[in-house]
């Protein structure tokens, strides 16, 4: 596995060094027409939108440290001892592999006014026998500290009835004046909790939003996955400064007790019961922010097949929540944030219609470049790809291994892996919608959060 992962960046270093060559020896010998002119129209003005709104994205990032200590500073002065409970729910089905680190990773939690709800969804495994014998032996340790002084743990086990269910059933069980979700595979930073009840000092705040990072990293695919979050939890940063954040992954997401006070609980009928109520929050006008150093590491899909079947359940459920909520585009209610109705879900819609001619897009511009030795595209994309891993990288440096910045030069085309498995992603879940076929929650073996 490594020496072809190997083989793999090789193989891709060759190829950008062969386009940079090609970029500097070769003279462009320009193909007009009209079908030319009419085909590198289009492919630019889809590639001009998305780009223009990363570029904003990349702009607005670096601001978000600064004004965020502030606000910490002047919330502070104002709201002094806030030590709320804090339920901490997991769902798990079929979770024996990593349940239990899991556990031991909130134990070791900074912040100790803490509950755990653990739901076991009707799983096969042994994760049921395993959770029963954690429960009993951490309670016989605990049996002489007073219950203010310790973390308590609850368990239950259910029919199974859904990931949402699971959560539902977890709200009900909880006390906490903050509610935590965090998938049953993942290892919480132990600054994690503590950095989820800093951002609810400020009482306009109703949602947090954690940052996740994949943990196995010794595959290629999650390799791939690793670089996706990088770039999507900074890019969390500007929706945080101009509260655009419509998805809390069930990964790393804290919410008030208010929010289910009033909207209820989990939808469960939507496969991304997580991105429905967050989409719901945002319908009120509530406020959600982005917490970086709420730091989570989760196990993401080891294989290409697995990958697909979660981003299948992804888009399956986006779509299905951007049409529950579809009320929200362009909407002229006084409650709604105009940068999120009238840009930022438009522009989410709009890049899966550039999804959907991705690969006539990639054929042409390829075609094009290789007869018109004009690789001027592809050397445009090898240099913002890798200034985007660099700045990225520096902001996170304190957190990965700096062997990751020999990825940057390579990025772009690791990135049509990912482009190829969303697109495999919507053109199934249009095809699973026109045929009203469902996507469970998907399940893949696991192998541990953190490479060891």
């Amino acid at each position: 596995m490594k020496y072809t992962k190997l083989a793999v960046y090789i193989t891709l270093y060759l190829f950008t060094i062969g386009i940079v060559i090609s970029s500097i020896v070769l003279t462009p010998h320009p193909l007009d027409s009209p079908l030319i002119r009419i085909a590198r129209v289009v492919i630019v003005f889809f590639a001009s939108v998305l780009l223009g709104k990363y570029t904003i994205y990349m702009v607005l990032a670096p601001w978000f440290g600064m004004l965020a200590k502030r606000d910490k500073a002047l919330i502070s002065h104002f709201v002094k001892d806030y030590r709320p409970l804090v339920s901490v729910m997991i769902p798990a089905w079929n979770e024996e592999r990593g349940v239990l680190i899991t556990m031991r990773s909130l134990l070791a939690s900074t912040y100790k006014r803490l509950e755990i709800i653990v739901v076991n969804d009707g799983s096969t495994d042994n994760s049921d026998v395993l959770m029963r014998r954690f429960v009993a032996k951490y309670d016989k340790e605990m049996q002489n500290i007073p219950e203010d002084r310790r973390i308590s743990i609850v368990y239950y086990y259910q029919q199974n009835g859904g990931k949402g269910n699971a959560l539902n059933t977890a709200i009900a069980l909880s006390h906490g004046d903050i509610l935590v979700s965090i998938d049953a595979d993942c290892i919480v930073s132990e600054r994690a909790i503590e950095a989820f009840v800093e951002s609810f000092r400020d009482p306009r705040t109703m949602a947090a939003v954690g940052s996740v990072r994949i943990g196995n990293t010794r595959t290629l695919i999650g390799t791939l996955q690793y670089l996706e979050f990088l770039f999507s939890f900074y890019f969390k940063k500007s929706d945080s400064l101009l509260n655009t954040i419509y998805i809390i992954g069930g990964a790393a997401g804290a919410f008030r007790r208010e929010v289910f006070n009033k909207l209820g609980g989990y939808n469960c009928t939507n496969i991304t019961e997580d991105i429905e109520l967050s989409v719901r929050i945002q319908a009120q006008g509530w406020k959600i922010v982005y917490c970086p150093d709420a730091l989570i590491f989760t196990e993401g899909a080891s294989t290409l097949q697995g990958l697909m079947k979660q981003r299948l359940r992804w888009k399956r459920g986006r779509f299905q929540t951007f049409w529950e909520h579809r009320y929200l585009f362009f909407s002229l209610d006084p409650r709604h944030n105009k940068l999120l109705t009238w840009f930022v879900l438009p522009l989410a819609f709009f890049g899966d219609v550039q999804l959907g001619f991705e690969l006539l897009f990639i054929a042409v511009l390829f075609l094009f470049s290789f007869i018109s030795s004009d690789f001027s595209a592809f050397l445009s994309g090898v240099i913002v790809v890798s200034m985007m891993f660099a700045i990225q990288s520096w902001d996170c440096k304190e957190e990965h291994n700096k062997s990751f910045l020999l990825l940057a030069p390579i990025g772009w085309l690791l990135f049509y892996v990912s482009t190829f498995v969303e697109l495999y992603a919507l053109i199934k879940s249009i095809w699973m919608m026109i045929r009203k076929q469902e996507v469970r929650w998907q399940r893949w073996v696991r192998s541990g959060a953190i490479d060891s």
